[in-house]
């Protein structure tokens, strides 16, 4: 049995127990919210460790071939271009298509929010053993220092190389980890799904809103079906982009039920390495700096509900200079947000607001009725670009072997 037929026998089961449960439970119980938070915490459990010690092997191998500098590169300009792109298409198609207008009624208690000051500072703590206390909250910190551990150890490879097995040997291991829960992740989806089924029925969705979350989901499956492949075909892509999506749907099974980017990225790592055929040294390097860096999906959601927000508020269009400013806070905002691996749309958005400033610090509370939904749209197109990115730096470099769908895990 292939793992998306259990992750989706796990989302079925889920919804059958939403739909039977007693009418002294249709709420939800401390329960189910407890197995839930648990399966979520189980489902990532291994992801930062495994991450953050592959990095520092893989930028050691990688330089020693010479394609470190060229791989990472690459990553990082596809990263910053697309976030960029994506949040001019999240401006323009809100501004083209123009939905209903959003009823000016707040609920600013419900919205958290971030500090980018105190978080830029935290990036570099006072002493390089506090990345490791903060990396359950924040994986940025953690994440740059293997980076400059793995180019540190690249300096000197033959003083470094004795450490290396004993990395190695821990990056396998967390792998083994991650590999035995994406096995059980299909039980771990039963609370989560079921929690999740019961939390959009009890938000619920005000009518003033539906023509919003409608727009947002028409765009995201012509994102994920139209666009995202024909931008993979246009960047050099080879292969049938709707096998790669097949590929995936274990991992993008896991983000419509979660709505979580964390648990869905520790099964969507095994994925691109078993399944899509991504070398070990090319994802280890390239996946992070996408999961942190490469959200466009959550900068497309994030551009659309700023702007709906932004024409309830006003009768006139943003200004070309007001374009420019969010074409630059935008991935920003997200880039910060995502450093940290469970942020939500609502606090990517507020941080919006509050760099954007001009009296809409508090406009992320219009959006508040339906954030549940805008988070899991935005985690599946997260996934699913991901998935995109990293084939298409994979096979510009030579580093994925093709397999046949029938070997797919």
């Amino acid at each position: 049995m292939k793992l998306w037929h259990k992750y989706a026998l796990g989302i079925a089961m889920g919804a059958i127990l939403y739909l039977v449960l007693p009418p002294s439970m249709i709420h939800g119980t401390p329960m189910i919210s407890f197995l839930s938070e648990l399966a979520l915490k189980i489902g990532g459990y291994a992801l930062i460790l495994t991450l953050t010690v592959g990095i520092p092997i893989s930028v050691f191998r990688l330089s020693e071939a010479h394609r470190f500098t060229k791989i990472f590169s690459q990553s990082l300009l596809l990263s910053v271009v697309s976030l960029v792109v994506a949040a001019g298409i999240g401006i323009a198609v809100v501004l083209v298509f123009k939905p209903v207008p959003l009823p000016l009624v707040s609920q600013s208690g419900t919205v958290q929010t971030l500090d980018p000051l105190e978080l830029i500072l935290a990036i570099f703590p006072t002493s390089i053993f506090d990345v490791f206390s903060v990396s359950a909250k924040w994986f940025l910190p953690i994440g740059l220092f293997a980076l400059f551990f793995g180019l540190a150890l690249s300096h000197d490879p033959v003083m470094s190389r004795p450490i290396l097995p004993v990395l190695d040997v821990i990056s396998r291991a967390s792998y083994l980890i991650n590999f035995f829960i994406s096995e059980i992740l299909g039980i771990l989806l039963i609370p989560i799904s079921l929690y999740l089924f019961l939390n959009l029925r009890n938000t619920g969705i005000p009518s003033e809103y539906r023509s919003v979350l409608l727009f947002v989901l028409i765009l995201t499956v012509f994102l994920i079906f139209v666009l995202f492949p024909l931008v993979y075909r246009i960047l050099g892509g080879k292969s049938n982009p709707y096998i790669l999506l097949y590929a995936m749907s274990g991992p993008l099974l896991t983000a419509a039920a979660s709505g979580s980017i964390f648990i869905s990225s520790a099964t969507a790592l095994r994925h691109v390495s078993e399944s899509l055929g991504i070398k070990r040294d090319t994802n280890a390097v390239v996946f992070p700096l996408v999961l942190v860096g490469g959200r466009v999906g959550s900068v497309i959601i994030v551009a659309c509900s700023f702007i709906a927000m932004f024409l309830s508020y006003s009768r006139n269009n943003p200004t070309a200079g007001q374009i420019i400013l969010l074409l630059a806070l935008l991935p920003l905002s997200v880039t910060v947000g995502a450093s940290a691996l469970r942020s939500d749309i609502i606090v990517m958005l507020s941080l919006v607001c509050v760099l954007f400033g001009q009296g809409f610090q508090n406009g992320a509370s219009l959006l508040v009725p339906i954030a549940l939904p805008l988070s899991i749209c935005a985690t599946i197109l997260d996934t699913a670009w991901l998935m995109f990115s990293l084939s298409i730096i994979a096979e510009l470099n030579g580093q994925r072997s093709v397999k046949k769908a029938r070997n797919f895990i």
